[in-house]
């Protein structure tokens, strides 16, 4: 049975215990998981609907026929031109429903669609399903999220060698990117995160025009896809010598994201992680300072389950991969954030960074 195969009758063993009758996927991940096709997402409807029984239907606008048709499929393909009406091809496809999953990234203008056509039918969201499917990793997504993870390693090695003072975060961040492509990269997980001095205390920041100093810790955070899996890493590198204080604020970041590694066993609630990390910065009184959660889970997507958060009391099972970024974030001052990517194994967490965690300092 091929992984596919595999896929759906997991899905649909699941849409049973909920009874519902057809699954609605959007392009993108969820699409990709079931069927290995990419498409990308417009204002022209794209569907997979996935009956509890039966074949599967993939309904997608006519350009992607041709590519879509090369595939060894194990569903119907329906494909559509500009001007027919879309409401009576689903209608024929599908027919009348009680009860359907769909997914949360199908564009509204389609749901709407949907709506209009079964509109006797209950609506609930796919997560609970696909979610459940897509938490856990096989063997192949497992190497995948590997190779994935050692390209961002080789691009922050690189990264290492050509940062200097007087580059501008935006040199930077298009530096990293073109490195992850020319390592091979289908694409880049996210923008390239590049926080350097002051606007390290902002997590999400877009890198500007400011240009690295001596005296900044400088925040990259990136990632590559290979084979349609994401990576992610974040270290944190200080331009200059390093003062006492500093090296000591890193060290208790690099403390938090070493005790959350070793909380993340098998069985261990992910709220539990969470917790192990974020004790070390409180305990050095910097626990007001730590504010996001320690992790995310990472996949076709680059968040998604499981969720290393407080509240969140699911175990960790073999096959789960998250990052584990415990940060320290001063306003207006220095931000400090170290990331891996770990997998869950039944002999304990495994790191898929291998990219140093010590204090870099670039003199």
């Amino acid at each position: 049975m091929n992984s596919y195969a595999q896929r759906l009758e997991q899905v649909r063993r699941l849409m049973a215990s909920q009874e519902v009758d057809y699954l609605f996927l959007a392009p993108g991940a969820n699409m990709f998981y079931l069927t290995g096709i990419r498409t990308v997402p417009d204002e022209r409807l794209q569907v997979l609907a996935v009956p509890r029984e039966g074949s599967p239907i993939l309904i997608l606008p006519e350009m992607y026929g041709e590519a879509a048709g090369r595939s060894q499929a194990w569903f119907n393909l329906v494909t559509w031109c500009d001007g027919l009406d879309l409401s009576t091809l689903i209608a024929s496809a599908v027919g009348p429903l009680k009860r359907a999953a769909v997914d949360k990234k199908l564009w509204a203008g389609h749901f709407l669609t949907l709506i209009n056509v079964l509109g006797e039918c209950r609506f609930v969201e796919a997560d609970d399903i696909m979610g459940s499917v897509r938490v856990t990793k096989d063997d192949f997504e497992l190497e995948s999220l590997g190779r994935s993870a050692n390209l961002a390693d080789k691009a922050m090695a690189q990264a290492a060698e050509k940062i200097r003072p007087g580059m501008t975060e935006k040199e930077l961040a298009l530096l990293i990117e073109n490195t992850l492509k020319s390592f091979g990269a289908e694409d880049i997980s996210f923008k390239p995160i590049i926080a350097s001095g002051p606007n390290g205390s902002l997590p999400h920041h877009s890198p500007q025009e400011r240009e690295l100093q001596r005296g900044d810790f400088v925040v990259m955070d990136f990632g590559a896809v290979a084979e349609g899996y994401c990576s992610d890493i974040t270290r944190t590198f200080f331009i200059g010598r390093a003062d006492a204080a500093s090296r000591e604020l890193y060290r208790v970041v690099q403390q938090a994201n070493e005790t959350g590694f070793q909380a993340a066993s098998m069985g261990a609630p992910c709220e539990r992680v969470d917790a192990a990390a974020r004790a070390v910065i409180a305990g050095a009184g910097y626990g007001r300072n730590f504010i996001h959660r320690t992790g995310h889970g990472i996949g076709l997507d680059y968040h998604e389950d499981p969720y290393i958060v407080q509240g969140n009391a699911a175990p960790l099972q073999p096959g789960m991969v998250f990052s584990i970024e415990p940060g320290i974030y001063l306003q207006g001052k220095l931000g400090i954030r170290i990331e891996d990517i770990v997998a869950v194994t039944e002999s304990g967490p495994v790191r898929l960074n291998q990219f140093p965690r010590e204090l870099i300092e670039i003199t």
